[in-house]
């Protein structure tokens, strides 16, 4: 039997709030997942890196040094 909605919120819910934190990285990791297998492998790499890299690309000073090519 599939839990509904509710069930799953009201087990979330009953968890501590760092644990609450895990459950929802764990579900944006599931989303991802299969937002990678809906794509071509060809882009995994890209994709992969995308988090890791975003780290120095969304910084004020990435802003400010692309600003001028915009």
């Amino acid at each position: 039997m599939t839990p509904s909605i509710q069930e799953i919120t009201a087990k979330i819910s009953a968890l501590p709030e760092p644990m609450q934190q895990e459950v929802f990285d764990f579900i944006e990791f599931m989303q991802a997942k299969v937002a990678r297998q809906a794509l071509p492998s060809k882009h995994e790499p890209a994709l992969l890196s995308e988090q890791a890299l975003a780290i120095d690309w969304n910084r004020p000073e990435e802003d400010e040094a692309w600003a001028s090519y915009q």
